[in-house]
């Protein structure tokens, strides 16, 4: 008869063992969102899987292609102008989630975003042509698109857009 009073230690998993639970893990984890390679192998390490198992597992997902940091920059690039983020704001996020610059790079290789129009109608969304008149009321604009992640230069030809139409 076993003593009670004493916990017994659990038993040490065979890698096959780690391996088909963060599959299990990153399966769950990818069917209810794209991820980024250094994404899932993050959420993996919070599961406290080893690092041959977690770079298994990527190997796994790779081969699969269920996960492709290509195809997660492109998608994130979209997904981020559809939300009137620049690509200033989109190139900082894809960075801080580990794709390389010439992931990146590629991800923005989509000829349908034109990011000078982009600005222009998130301004159009957000401000009243009345408004552009004031200097203060234009530096406010510009600021705010700034802060979105467009550049001077996308922000001025908004501003000079969205003032041009009114004329």
């Amino acid at each position: 008869m076993a003593d009670i009073s004493t916990p017994s230690e659990p038993p040490e998993l065979s890698f096959e063992e780690l391996f088909a639970a963060a599959k299990a893990f990153a399966m769950r984890s990818l069917a209810r969102r794209e991820s980024a390679e250094s994404e899932l192998a993050n959420r993996l390490r919070k599961q406290d899987f080893n690092d041959e198992v977690i770079s298994a597992v990527l190997d796994y997902c790779r081969g699969y292609h269920w996960v492709d940091d290509e195809r997660y920059g492109a998608m994130a690039v979209r997904a981020g102008a559809t939300k009137g983020q620049g690509p200033i704001k989109i190139r900082f996020d894809l960075r801080r989630k580990g794709l390389s610059d010439a992931q990146i790079e590629a991800a923005f290789e989509q000829p349908e975003l034109d990011w000078f129009e982009l600005a222009l109608a998130l301004l159009q969304r957000r401000a009243r042509v009345s408004e552009l008149g004031d200097f203060k009321l234009r530096m406010k604009w510009i600021k705010y698109l700034l802060g979105r992640g467009f550049n001077q230069d996308q922000a001025r030809y908004a501003i000079a857009a969205m003032m041009e139409q009114s004329a």
